[in-house]
């Protein structure tokens, strides 16, 4: 829902190779706020823990649903 903010506190991003076509510049590392998110290449988007504040803004932008929460 629109306006309403998530807790994603108890929550680590992941990254879904399944999902994740790795053949193009993932769109959702320059989206991030701290830089968290990182690529090598067209390889999947690698994700930095101790950086990432659970913001979601990269799992919102992810136009293939590649990068969530659990």
């Amino acid at each position: 829902m629109f306006g309403r903010k998530v807790d994603n506190s108890d929550k680590t991003l992941t990254v879904n190779l399944n999902r994740c076509p790795q053949s193009h510049r993932c769109p959702s590392v320059s989206v991030c706020p701290v830089g968290a998110l990182s690529q090598v290449g067209n390889a999947a988007p690698v994700v930095d823990l101790d950086k990432c504040i659970k913001c979601g803004k990269c799992v919102n932008f992810c136009p293939m649903r590649a990068l969530s929460f659990k």
